[in-house]
Order: structure tokens, then sequence, then C-alpha cells
């Protein structure tokens, strides 16, 4: 039998938290190879024989590995996305970029991003173009490889921290699609995600050990 490519961190009769492996997709694509291979596919399966629903929230990445919310119901769905659309979700990642960043250096990206004509890059634009992107880095240690660092975001856009460390002019290990960089592996998790107690959650915070940043 084929290994799940998730592990479940919580659930209780509203939501599930997933800790999703890197190189899967969160829901399918029109690429047959997905469609049965997604993160939505696998936990509907499960809910389904348990004789409950499953409504996708938010996203990350194909190549990000991380924590991700689903809601078991529309009334969940709706109460979890208006809290990532007013932005008092706090999500935290970790990431790890080949050039050696004095540590506790911190900085803030402020960007607006835009869908490239072929689907694939996020460019930068202006304003009026584009939507918000603020990012919030802090070089937290040393590892063999790089420098990792502890990222916070305040907008969910798509590939922002991405774009947010290679307008920054470092190289995000394993980014192929904007650092041009071949490790096999894409170093950038997310670990932690912490909703506002207002919103009425059982729990309102789920966290993973991270793989590179340390205290």
């Amino acid at each position: 039998m084929k290994q799940v490519p998730y592990y479940i961190v919580y659930e209780d009769e509203e939501v599930i938290v997933v800790y999703k492996n890197r190189n899967v997709l969160t829901i399918r694509t029109n690429d047959k190879k997905t469609f049965y291979h997604n993160l939505y596919h696998y936990l509907s399966c499960y809910l389904r024989n348990k004789g409950e629903e499953l409504h996708v929230v938010h996203r990350l990445d194909y190549e990000t590995s991380g924590l991700i919310i689903f809601a078991k119901s529309k009334e969940v769905k709706q109460k979890l996305q208006s809290a990532f659309v007013n932005r008092t979700v706090k999500r935290y990642y970790e990431a790890v970029v080949r050039e050696k960043i004095e540590i506790g250096q911190e900085f803030d990206v402020k960007q607006y991003l835009t869908d490239g004509e072929n689907g694939r890059k996020v460019l930068l634009t202006t304003e009026s173009e584009g939507k918000l992107a603020i990012t919030h880095v802090k070089a937290q240690n040393y590892i063999n490889i790089g420098t990792a660092l502890a990222i916070e975001i305040e907008t969910g856009r798509r590939n922002q921290i991405r774009v947010a460390l290679s307008s920054s002019s470092l190289t995000l290990i394993g980014d192929k699609r904007y650092a041009n960089d071949i490790d096999k592996r894409l170093y950038l998790n997310a670990y932690r995600l912490v909703f506002p107690s207002s919103i009425g959650l059982n729990k309102n915070e789920f966290y993973v050990d991270p793989l590179w940043i340390k205290d």
C-alpha cells in the first residue's frame, strides 16, 4: 500500500490540520497524474469513510512542506477564510538560503505581485495592478548549507516568500523557479498556524517542530 504524503496534526468535528510532505499538490490540476495524487483526494477519502465533508481553506505550493488546515463544513470554511482575508491568521515558515546573513538581522519585504503570462511565475508589479504581499524575515541560525530564516507572512500570495527572497538577492535552496538553484528539495516549510480566538475554534494554534531553525 502506498504511503500517504501527509500526517494528521489535529482533528475535531470542525477542522482537520495536516502536515503536507513536499512535492505534493494541495488540490488536483488538469494533469491526469494529479487526479488522485493530491492532498484533497487523500483526505476526502479518509473523511468520507467517517461520513464527513472536506473543504479547502488555503493552499501550499507543490514544493513546500508544512501545515494546512481544512474545514469540515461550508460554515467553518467561510469563518476560516475570512480570518485569512482579514489577515488575523499568523503564519510562520522557515527557509534556508545559501548566503551567510548576520544572525539576528531582520528585514521586511512589501511587494505587489501578479501572475505571469504562462501562470508559472509570479511577477513584481505596481500597486494598481497587483496584490499586496508582506513578508517578515529574520536570520535565525546557521546550518551546514546556509542560513536558516524565520519568516512570518501577513498575506498569503502565491510564491510570496520565494519572490521576496529572490528580490532580496537571496538564494532559497532548491528554488529552481526563482533562484535557479538545483538542490533536490525546496528548503521552505510551514511550521506554525495561529488563529484568533474570536472565530471560536476548539484549538487556535497548530505547531510542528521546525526542520532547520533553532531557538
